[in-house]
């Protein structure tokens, strides 16, 4: 099924529950593990959600657990779901951005492995696996999350509120990357709209800071004469000066919707156990920033903050359902998405669960 065709069958039968019409599979390595995995995305029944069913090739342990915030644990520069036992499934976020784009209500997840893979760094192949296996609408009606008063959060760097609006759409900014200046993208985002402006765009990782990250390691150490050493990490911030201009203005917040984050909230807000860090990470599978540009070219002169949009889109999916709302933001991350869905729920004045069948059909202008 075409992209054309998928936004159209996903338009016409947004009111009910939908699942894969048929299991495909794709292999891949992890960007933080480096490991390989294989994953099946497979049909599942009405109400069964978006479930992971994870084997470890390794010591062979079993589990399965639904894809949702409660299950949420923290893990460096990812989002992962606690399987118990001290272990954890890492770096979910493309694949749910992607079911969640697709109008994917319910589909059985088997993971052969510890980590979801990169692939190109992007969802764009996510999304073209979902198109191959085709939409089928279920005899359930679909529910949402409506936004019916503004929600904030505020976090060391940046903020995340949700809006009341007809439909999802997103005005998002980040303005913490060395060169780049401010980065801003507003828009809906639908099935169309995420294939074509959210999906391609890559999983980015600094140069200077990957390369300092290098320089930090034994064989770093090994190898080159502390001397040396010192200079290079001199040379590798050199580059990040901070562009101005007349650019676009990061999103603002707004203080009087502002909502504490619980104590118990941010205690599970920070990894408590040293994991493995982008030994998966190499060209191909990551845009590499440098200097205010792009390695090798940029698929978007913007592709940063659309990315930043996906991931979003991603940890928003742990909700377990649509969300009905605008998501205003500035330089979001895991930990305060995770941390927005959990205080949101707190306040249930700010939100309400209708089925999409209830409400009035959306305009054509």
């Amino acid at each position: 099924m075409g992209r054309e065709g998928f936004a159209r069958s996903a338009g016409d039968a947004a009111t009910c529950e939908a699942t894969l019409g048929r299991s495909v599979s794709v292999r891949g390595a992890g960007l933080h593990t480096g490991r390989v995995s294989r994953i099946t995305l497979a049909p599942a029944p009405a109400g069964h959600g978006v479930r992971f069913a994870v084997r470890c090739p390794v010591t062979n342990a079993r589990a399965e657990v639904p894809a949702a915030s409660s299950g949420w644990v923290a893990s460096r520069m990812s989002t992962s779901l606690d399987l118990g036992g001290g272990r954890k499934l890492r770096t979910i976020e493309h694949l749910m951005a992607s079911l969640a784009a697709s109008g994917i209500d319910n589909a059985a997840v088997t993971v052969e492995g510890t980590e979801i893979p990169i692939l190109d760094g992007s969802a764009a192949r996510w999304c073209a696996l979902i198109d191959a296996a085709g939409r089928v609408t279920q005899a359930r009606p679909r529910l949402a999350l409506r936004i019916r008063a503004p929600f904030q959060v505020d976090g060391l760097h940046g903020f995340l509120r949700a809006e009341p609006c007809a439909g999802f759409s997103v005005d998002v900014s980040t303005d913490r990357l060395p060169g780049f200046g401010v980065l801003r993208w507003a828009g809906p985002i639908d099935a169309a709209s995420f294939r074509t402006a959210i999906a391609p765009s890559r999983s980015f990782g600094n140069a200077s800071l990957i390369w300092r990250t290098l320089l930090k390691t034994r064989l770093a150490r090994t190898l080159l004469p502390c001397a040396t050493r010192e200079r290079l990490w001199a040379r590798s911030f050199e580059s990040q000066t901070v562009c101005g201009g007349d650019g676009p203005g990061p999103t603002l917040p707004r203080p009087e919707y502002q909502r504490p984050i619980a104590p118990e909230t941010q205690a599970r807000m920070h990894p408590r156990d040293r994991e493995p860090l982008l030994r998966g990470a190499r060209p191909g599978r990551v845009a590499i920033l440098l200097g205010g540009r792009v390695l090798g070219g940029a698929r978007f002169p913007d592709e940063p903050v659309r990315h930043k949009i996906l991931d979003l889109v991603g940890d928003l999916a742990l909700a377990g359902r649509p969300i009905l709302g605008r998501i205003v933001a500035n330089c979001p991350t895991h930990a305060l998405t995770f941390a927005f869905l959990t205080e949101l729920m707190r306040h249930p004045e700010c939100w309400e669960v209708v089925s999409l069948a209830d409400l009035p059909p959306p305009t054509v202008p």
